[in-house]
């Protein structure tokens, strides 16, 4: 069917009904579930706080001794879309795979790469979408894949990120209301596991952050297991090991078991 104004939209799941390969959970560029680009509040003065609120949270991720999960490919691309592929008036973001790779000199498996890592941070997310050939019936291909529609969604932001970019822009004098987006018609089995990830990660900073002893430090770590508990607490607590531990109190139990 068209998805053309006045005629059902439609989605493209695999290669079945088209003849054309296209990507799984593709939506034609007239379905109003591909109509994601809202104007971009405050412009310039957002993409520099947004950008800053990234620095942060990749250096707040990063752990000791082990590369940046948000390296600075991942910066460079999410840079480049944000000055360069965005119309701030009305959203527009569609920037091609080719595009991004002449403006940012990266290569295509690198930026697909960074943009997997930016959007299971929530610092971007995208539609994929299709259009229609024009092909008789018969003649071609009915529908090709195009660019994806991009755009940022500050819902999925982890919340101290959401946090830093409302306090960054208020003391640039600006109150910050961005745009609600209903759900995502899609969400597949890898994009599930990465929210569950990053929602136990920020349940259990948030839980570190409120604990006020090395019992609910111990409790945060280690829910429903006692044993490490006790462990964590002995070695927590300067009376019981003679040993101060570590301020932050994230190391873990020894596993050793004394004599």
């Amino acid at each position: 069917m068209s998805g053309a104004a006045g005629t059902r939209p439609h989605a493209l799941f695999g290669t079945k009904t088209t003849g054309q390969p296209v990507r799984r959970n593709s939506f034609d560029i007239n379905d109003p579930r591909a109509q994601v680009f809202r104007p971009l509040q405050h412009g310039i003065a957002f993409v520099d706080r947004y950008l800053d609120v990234f620095d942060d949270w990749r250096n707040l991720i990063k752990r000791k001794g082990e590369q940046h999960e948000l390296n600075a490919n991942c910066r460079t691309v999410l840079a480049t879309i944000l000055r360069k592929c965005i119309n701030f008036k009305t959203g527009l973001c569609e920037p091609s795979l080719d595009a991004l790779m002449r403006l940012t000199r990266l290569s295509r498996a690198t930026i697909v790469r960074c943009l997997k890592q930016l959007n299971a941070h929530g610092f971007i997310d995208w539609i994929r979408r299709t259009e229609r050939t024009g092909n008789a019936p018969g003649e071609g291909p009915q529908v090709r894949q195009v660019s994806n529609a991009y755009f940022f969604d500050m819902a999925r932001l982890p919340e101290r990120c959401f946090k830093w970019l409302k306090e960054k822009l208020r003391r640039k004098g600006k109150t910050f209301d961005p745009p609600r987006y209903p759900p995502k018609p899609y969400v597949g089995l890898r994009e599930r596991r990465t929210l569950s990830t990053r929602t136990r990660r920020d349940n259990l900073a948030a839980a570190l952050a409120a604990a006020k002893t090395p019992a609910e430090r111990a409790a945060a770590l280690y829910p429903g297991q006692p044993e490490q508990q006790r462990e964590y607490i002995e070695m927590a607590t300067p009376s019981l090991t003679g040993a101060a531990s570590s301020e932050t109190g994230l190391n873990p139990p020894s596993t050793i078991k004394k004599e």
